[in-house]
């Protein structure tokens, strides 16, 4: 028995759910996928609403905005069945097994992680950035985008709701998992990011992603090993080099930006962004 769960906002993610129905419902378990949409108030919903019609499945909307902690918390609460299957929205499914390449495993892990890769052909600007940092970044980690957990785990290890903004709630989430003994399954099981960021977008969500990133530092949630970009905040600060470094970086901010919108954004370029900015709110705290 399963329940699929999909987070949602301002993003139409119907052809999602109904894919999803189609090949649960050929596995023959039972299932539901429960949608909610964390209170864009999107236009996109009308679309969304045709999610009713589709057998065991059901699209709400939330009033106001609870965050991406709150909203992943609130499905695991509604749901009936034992595991959860959590997908999020913009994502859709690789392979036409998707779903049977979890249920093959369904008994015999906790929480299984199928991964998150980005589409074959690279988008034009100015939303490649968004696609390279999926490509050569993000695939290579634990996301939240994509992974499956038995109910009473994210129960009693939920996401943590202090958290509002976007970024880092996944790694804090898994991390309270492997800090609490309980294994985590990788599987090639991939979702297909739709990269429909633009860069300003984007970057908007890795300066906000890494405020959250400072506060779990700050607030002694996170080790300051967690990550590479903490582990070379950390050296920087140690050898007094976050002054020089913010410097530097609020010089070349605009520069930065515009290779950042262009057909050949640098990857180098955009964690030098994120070290940069790091140093930059540390200046202002």
């Amino acid at each position: 028995m399963l329940s699929i769960l999909i987070p949602t906002f301002h993003c139409n993610v119907y052809s999602l759910a109904k894919e999803l129905a189609k090949q649960t419902a050929s596995t023959g378990i039972d299932f539901e996928i429960i949608c909610i949409d964390d209170g864009s108030k999107s236009v996109l919903n009308k679309s969304n609403y045709r999610i009713n019609k589709i057998k065991y499945c059901v699209f709400k909307e939330l009033q106001n905005n609870v965050g991406r902690s709150s909203i992943r918390n609130l499905l695991a609460k509604e749901a009936k069945y034992d595991n959860l299957l959590f997908i999020d929205a913009g994502n859709f499914p690789e392979s036409e097994n998707f779903v049977k390449k979890y249920i093959d495993k369904i008994n015999n892990y906790t929480v299984i992680s199928g991964g998150m890769f980005p589409l074959k052909k690279s988008p034009k600007k100015p939303y490649k950035l968004r696609w390279l940092y999926t490509k050569l970044r993000e695939r290579k980690n634990l996301c939240s985008s994509n992974f499956l957990i038995k109910k009473d785990i994210i129960l009693k290890l939920p996401f943590d709701e202090t958290l509002k903004g976007y970024g880092y709630e996944d790694v804090l989430f898994f991390n309270q998992l492997i800090k609490n003994n309980i294994s985590i399954l990788k599987i090639k099981n991939p979702v297909i990011h739709n990269a429909d960021d633009d860069a300003n977008t984007f970057i908007a969500k890795i300066e906000m992603a890494i405020t959250n990133l400072m506060s779990l530092l700050n607030n002694n949630k996170f080790d300051k090993n967690i990550s590479s970009l903490s582990k070379k905040f950390y050296l920087l600060k140690n050898i007094g080099l976050t002054k020089p470094v913010a410097f530097i970086f609020n010089f070349i901010k605009p520069f930065l930006k515009k290779n950042f919108n262009s057909s050949n954004p640098s990857i180098f370029l955009f964690d030098f962004y994120r070290l940069g900015y790091m140093c930059l709110i540390n200046q202002k705290k």
